[in-house]
């Protein structure tokens, strides 16, 4: 099983260019109704976290286009969080994937008691078949999971 730690100060520099204080927007192709959300940079551009609100709807999004899994089919998924409070976890199932859309995403909706939990996330856990991706935070990669989180609360 591979893992992957990440330095709180190194993860803070990762995010530093994309997460912003304001939230970002756009229209949703299947809906027509705006969405808010933020995206959270874990390992380059190909590994990110995304929080996002449409109406009401708030959802959690773990995105990587470099997992590489041998299977691909519909399975729960766990994501758990540790934080200076407590650990909480966060079920899904993957997107498809095929020879065309070769992204990786778990989504999850989450309510706004998961969203004020994941304040002080101090790790994040992302509990595959094949491997697990751990990714810790820091006091300032914190912060910028927080402005992430106002934006959809």
């Amino acid at each position: 099983m591979k893992s992957i730690a990440l330095l709180g100060v190194g993860l803070f520099f990762a995010c530093q260019l994309v997460s912003q204080a304001q939230c970002l927007e756009k229209v949703s192709r299947s809906t027509n109704k705006k969405e808010y959300y933020q995206i959270v940079q874990l390992v380059g551009k190909k590994e990110f976290l995304s929080l996002s609100r449409t109406g009401e709807e708030k959802i959690f999004t773990y995105h990587n286009e470099n997992v590489e899994l041998i299977f691909h089919v519909q399975m729960f998924t766990e994501i758990r969080f540790t934080t200076k409070k407590s650990v909480f976890s966060l079920f899904t199932t993957m997107s498809d994937r095929n020879f065309w859309n070769r992204s990786f995403m778990l989504s999850s909706p989450v309510t706004p008691q998961e969203l004020e939990n994941m304040k002080e996330t101090v790790k994040i856990e992302v509990i595959l078949p094949e491997e697990r991706k751990i990714y810790t935070f820091g006091n300032k990669a914190n912060v910028l999971l927080n402005k992430a989180l106002a934006c959809v609360l």
